[in-house]
């Protein structure tokens, strides 16, 4: 009888030492996933009203077509998943309409782009009103670079720009004819700063 209580008590004590050793993987996850969501907070000593308000601003950016920070994302990450979504695909939205206006031939063919890109949006999106903010704001963006600066303002003024560039570059190999197109000189000189020499 001795042997079957003895038996009875160490099943007893395996089962609560497993019971023990699961529970604290359960409180080591916890402390892990506690310390990652602290790294993810902007500011830990937030208050819940200044978070609320953190996260209320960063909605209102994203609504409004805005570029969201590294920090915006990885606290709508951890703490807004839905939202880190859509922050994501508003990002991945604005950089698509980016590529077409750098492939534009004039500042015509820009406007055009954006233009059907807003179009094209469907009425049925829950987020046509953000998409069509954010291409808003990629195109206001882009209007700020020298390399829409450097853009003819027509269709016409390029193309009869592009066979003026052909006809002076036609003694010229392909090499050298090459070079001059891509030159990142030309974008380097347009971003240097402008002084005022006149008195």
């Amino acid at each position: 009888f001795c042997n079957i209580c003895n038996i009875i008590e160490r099943n007893g004590e395996d089962r609560m030492n497993t019971s023990v050793k699961e529970e604290s993987k359960t409180n080591v996850n916890q402390l892990i996933k506690q310390g990652i969501a602290r790294m993810y907070d902007p500011q830990p000593q937030m208050s819940d009203l200044e978070r609320e308000e953190y996260h209320n601003r960063i909605l209102a950016k994203i609504e409004s077509g805005k570029k969201l920070s590294p920090q915006e994302m990885a606290y709508l990450r951890a703490n807004d998943t839905i939202s880190y979504q859509k922050a994501r695909r508003m990002e991945q939205k604005r950089q698509w309409l980016e590529n077409q206006m750098k492939k534009c031939r004039s500042k015509q063919e820009v406007r055009e782009t954006v233009e059907d890109a807003i179009v094209d949006v469907s009425q049925k999106d829950p987020d046509r009103n953000a998409i069509i903010a954010t291409y808003q704001d990629a195109y206001q963006e882009f209007r700020k670079t020298s390399k829409y600066r450097r853009l003819p303002d027509t269709r016409k003024e390029a193309q009869e720009e592009k066979k003026y560039r052909k006809k002076s570059n036609s003694g010229l190999d392909g090499e050298e004819r090459e070079m001059l197109e891509t030159t990142p000189l030309v974008e380097i000189y347009d971003e240097l700063p402008k002084f005022d020499t006149t008195g």
